[in-house]
């Protein structure tokens, strides 16, 4: 179990974000990357209607890569029709999207830069018209007149699920992907789940114990990490910033951190409104919380648009790569923009 002092890593860590090592190879967990600078998802419906990768899809990220990012993330697949949020959501849930997705991966890695896939299940947001049943999630609810009332999962639900996200990390590693990420925010699933405002269960699925709330991300990542089939990393993608008003503690989030960490998380994404924020009151922003609690590589992001804050970033001293916000993307030779602003 990690130690709750991690001062040498912390250090470690410090060394290795330093602003100056920003645009240099690097490798974690066995990827190699050019330089600390990911590009995380920006769009999400340019597959068409069956999930499959488009022209479009391979275009946008290729041009990311071929633009300078090192590492890129794909944006949330569905691993099971259950948990489609829309149309022309991309798919990783059948053999049928196999093809576009080695496509994909090859085209990206062409380019130079290290691919992952996010895995997602919608939950309760969603609707039957998106996802062809009545959505499942940890309670009834309804996330609007888009969506349409879900049903409580029950355990044959949960076992489902959990074998549908091992499937799916089983055909990202076919496709090529460097590596996976489990979508454990955005209010899919997951992160349903973990909320004690979306989720009334009071079996080990829910109740107060924020070790209940977390289980069926840890059942997922357990399943995942003993499959001797997967062997790529597995990023764990969370926020706290939408829970803190209904109770979210920092015991909670140690907690759930330790929790993550045993059951075989190789990398954390904290994501947070501005990377620079105090999580709580008078306390570190989160990916400077978060690396008291694990020894594992982070990614950092929340809304670093700018050379000043990708530095005020790396001066954390927590973070393996530097997840930009898409205000940079949209700028012209955005790259060279960053490099010759932090290396001037």
């Amino acid at each position: 179990m990690p130690s709750l002092s991690k001062s040498s890593s912390i250090s470690e860590k410090n060394a290795q974000s330093n602003i100056s090592s920003v645009f240099k190879p690097f490798k974690v967990k066995g990827i190699q990357s050019p330089n600390r600078i990911l590009a995380p998802p920006t769009v999400d419906d340019h597959a068409d209607v069956h999930g499959k990768v488009t022209l479009a899809v391979i275009k946008h990220y290729r041009s990311l890569a071929r633009q300078g990012a090192g590492t890129i993330i794909v944006e949330s697949a569905y691993v099971t029709k259950q948990g489609r949020s829309h149309v022309n959501q991309l798919g990783i849930s059948d053999e049928e999207h196999l093809e576009g997705l080695e496509k994909l991966a090859q085209g990206v890695k062409k380019e130079g830069a290290t691919i992952g896939i996010r895995l997602s299940h919608a939950g309760a947001q969603t609707s039957e018209s998106a996802c062809g049943e009545q959505p499942v999630g940890p309670s009834m609810l309804n996330f609007g007149r888009d969506f349409d009332l879900s049903r409580e999962f029950d355990q044959g639900d949960v076992e489902e699920i959990v074998l549908n996200f091992v499937h799916a990390a089983e055909r990202a590693e076919e496709a090529g992907m460097d590596f996976i990420e489990i979508n454990g925010t955005e209010q899919q699933l997951l992160d349903q789940c973990c909320s004690k405002k979306l989720n009334n269960r009071d079996d080990e699925y829910g109740s107060a114990k924020i070790e209940n709330r977390v289980q069926l991300a840890l059942d997922v990542v357990n399943s995942i990490k003993n499959r001797d089939s997967i062997k790529i990393p597995l990023s764990y993608y969370f926020s706290i910033f939408d829970k803190i008003d209904d109770g979210f503690k920092p015991k909670d989030l140690n907690k759930m951190l330790t929790l993550l960490d045993n059951a075989g998380v190789d990398i954390f994404h904290p994501l947070a409104i501005h990377a620079m924020n105090k999580c709580f009151e008078n306390k570190e922003p989160l990916c400077q919380w978060s690396a008291k609690y694990t020894d594992k590589p982070m990614i950092i992001n929340g809304n670093i648009k700018s050379p000043q804050l990708l530095e005020e970033a790396a001066t954390l001293g927590c973070a393996d790569w530097f997840a930009m916000d898409q205000s940079i993307f949209d700028r012209l030779q955005w790259y060279q923009f960053l490099k010759r602003k932090i290396d001037k």
